[in-house]
């Protein structure tokens, strides 16, 4: 895992979530798509029908207890990487990591998302910020490279929503020879992210 998305979600844990529990996925999505057995569930909340060419990696909800909860996808085969504090990892052309916080109100979660994308400006220079909908959900979208000569990841672009009390983080980079897009990569991700009617 590359080092800003570690200080990430540390720095998440660290805001003081409330714990809930997911309980068990809805049988339809928010959007009137029914909840498919395949789909990676985050938090019971979002349901992701992961996009073709995107692997599954992780899914951590071992943060529950906090009301945190994320997983990660990857592109391309992974190679070996020794990152700068010498621990070993597995780096890929690209990588999404969606994270997900559960709060008592809407506002909490507002306050959340305002924290997140302050911490994406001081670690990204950012180079567009636009406002999109993707399945009913609000998101900012930024796009940005990585100013550190350490990281790996060159590029890419992050979502940030809430959905009713939930912050919602979408994060996509990739390497500098990646080919495509990361925008429309994310754009397409997103397309794939279901909610759970409330």
């Amino acid at each position: 895992m590359k080092k800003p998305v570690i200080l990430f979600l540390a720095a998440a844990l660290c805001l003081g979530l409330t714990g809930c529990t997911s309980g068990q996925p809805p049988e339809r999505a928010a959007d009137g798509s029914s909840w498919e057995e395949g789909w990676v569930t985050v938090g019971g909340v979002v349901g992701v029908d992961t996009p073709e060419g995107m692997d599954s990696r992780e899914n951590n909800e071992a943060l529950a207890a906090n009301g945190m909860y994320y997983a990660t996808w990857s592109m391309g085969e992974a190679e070996p990487y020794i990152n700068e504090d010498g621990e070993e990892a597995e780096l890929y052309d690209a990588q999404i990591y969606l994270l997900l916080g559960r709060y008592r109100s809407a506002k909490e979660a507002e306050n959340t998302l305002t924290q997140w994308k302050d911490m994406a400006s001081l670690n990204y220079a950012i180079e567009s910020t636009v406002q999109e909908v993707h399945n009913g959900v609000d998101f900012t979208v930024i796009t940005y490279t990585f100013e550190s000569e350490t990281n790996p990841y060159a590029r890419g672009a992050s979502a940030f929503g809430v959905y009713g009390s939930c912050a919602v983080s979408v994060e996509f980079t990739c390497q500098e020879g990646f080919g495509e897009d990361a925008a429309q990569l994310l754009t397409r991700f997103l397309d794939h992210c279901h909610y759970a009617t409330s």
